[in-house]
């Protein structure tokens, strides 16, 4: 596939691992909630990590959003308020709560209450991952928009508050090329420009300093239209020590046909070479070792830390409708409402009838909701099994 473009902006961010990386490099993002091995055994039962929505706007348009309608999906009687959340978590907190993925259902960062909220779980020790597609903090004008009230004007001034909260930022980044990636949000002009701005923001702050790094390049999904820059990204992020997070499409929200996800997934053969082809990068650069991949299995994320939401998460969306995961919008654990309010226990009561519990310590669950779909069925035995016939010769 060609380019479409003839120039690519790319973000000015220095290296930091020049040859190998440490030997005690950390293959993950902070607050990701993936976890170890070690700490699933040791906290099968808990409730480790929690999806959840907050707030329900967003600015963009994207194409892919695991959103139907850039909002709430579910009809509801009602929203979950800030407290209702705040409850929620307060719950989950009680089950061994350790980490929240904030997905939307709008973008975070246009909601006024956000910071606030941010500073409710530093209170609580509980380490917050925000998707972002960052335009928010590249734009001075909509910081001040949504920040004012807390003496916020800039996004220099944002992220210096994201790092006091101890936020890790899953960074949307689906290509360097202005055209492409102001199409996947929507055809926004000038959105790459904010993005660019924001990424070096949060360079500036040092989020990519920390072993496990703090800052992550969502790269997903991986489509037909930038399956050819996905491997050039997650090369380059890499050895700036940001995470990367490339995978197929989630089968969720505008991509929940058959027939939607199939027109942007590349073929199965292309997303088998293009996951090996990371996996080799990340033996070539000392990222993983080869027994380390024998030992965690292929994971969903080509070269990144093996979901494991599956087995120590649950999805709370803004109406209280508890799900699986986010790729997930079919499978239904519950909801949060009992008797029109949330009462004490009511999240411990729908965790601990979920699947999810059932399967508690579990490590590397792949991923049921796309596995066979956008991620060929056949995908984790045949890259491990390429990967050991290119390390023989």
């Amino acid at each position: 596939m060609e380019n479409v473009t003839s120039f690519e902006m790319i973000p000015e961010i220095p290296v930091i691992y020049e040859g190998n990386f440490p030997k005690d490099f950390i293959n993950d993002v902070n607050g990701w909630g993936s976890y170890s091995k070690e700490i699933l055994q040791k906290n099968i039962g808990r409730l480790l990590s929690l999806d959840i929505d907050f707030g329900n706007y967003c600015s963009l348009n994207c194409p892919h959003c695991f959103r139907k309608d850039n909002k709430v999906d579910f009809s509801p009687t009602k929203l979950m308020t800030y407290e209702d959340i705040l409850e929620v978590v307060r719950q989950g907190k009680e089950l061994g709560l350790r980490s929240v993925k904030f997905l939307g259902a709008g973008e975070p960062f246009e909601d006024r209450q956000f910071l606030k909220f941010l500073r409710n779980l530093k209170e609580l020790d509980i380490v917050p991952s925000i998707f972002t597609k960052g335009y928010v903090i590249g734009n001075d004008d909509l910081v001040k928009k949504y920040y004012s009230q807390y003496g916020i004007s800039t996004g220099y001034e944002l992220v210096k508050e994201l790092v006091k909260v101890n936020a890790s930022i899953l960074f949307g980044f689906n290509s360097f090329q202005p055209e492409i990636q102001d199409g996947m949000v929507g055809n926004i002009k000038g959105y790459t420009k904010q993005r660019k701005r924001a990424l070096e923001l949060l360079v500036e702050a040092g989020l990519n300093r920390h072993n496990p790094t703090h800052l992550c390049l969502a790269t997903n999904p991986v489509t037909k239209q930038t399956y050819n820059e996905v491997l050039s990204i997650y090369k380059w992020a890499r050895v700036r020590n940001m995470y990367v997070i490339a995978c197929p499409t989630m089968i969720s929200g505008r991509c929940s046909k058959n027939s939607a996800w199939q027109k942007i997934t590349p073929t199965h053969e292309e997303i088998i070479d293009l996951y090996l082809k990371i996996y080799q990068f990340n033996i070539e650069k000392g990222i993983q070792t080869l027994e380390q991949i024998r030992s965690e299995g292929i994971s969903a994320y080509a070269g990144g830390h093996p979901c494991n939401q599956v087995a120590c998460g649950m999805y709370v969306t803004l109406t209280g409708t508890v799900l699986r995961c986010p790729g997930d919008d079919v499978t239904v654990w519950g909801n949060v409402w009992e008797n029109g309010n949330i009462e004490q226990g009511i999240l411990k009561k729908i965790w601990q009838k979920s699947e999810n519990f059932a399967h508690s310590g579990t490590f590397n669950c792949q991923c049921p909701p796309k596995d066979g779909k956008s991620i060929p069925k056949s995908l984790y035995k045949e890259v491990l099994k390429r990967l050991e016939q290119t390390e023989k010769k």
